[in-house]
């Protein structure tokens, strides 16, 4: 870490881990528009719950 991430869908589903205490994240920009996100940390909370989440599955 730190790691940036600029498409909007992710920058977006970052604000709700953001929200919800599972990261530290800053922001470039207001909600719904064009900017980045920067993730400084998983927090304690965001390890614990990480391990419940299971990946995406790519169809093939």
């Amino acid at each position: 870490m730190p790691m940036v991430f600029t498409a909007m869908e992710d920058v977006e589903a970052l604000r709700i881990l953001r929200d919800g205490g599972w990261i530290k994240a800053t922001f470039s920009a207001a909600p719904g528009t064009p900017g980045s996100a920067t993730v400084t940390e998983l927090t304690p909370l965001g390890r614990f719950a990480m391990q419940f989440v299971q990946p995406d599955q790519e169809a093939p």
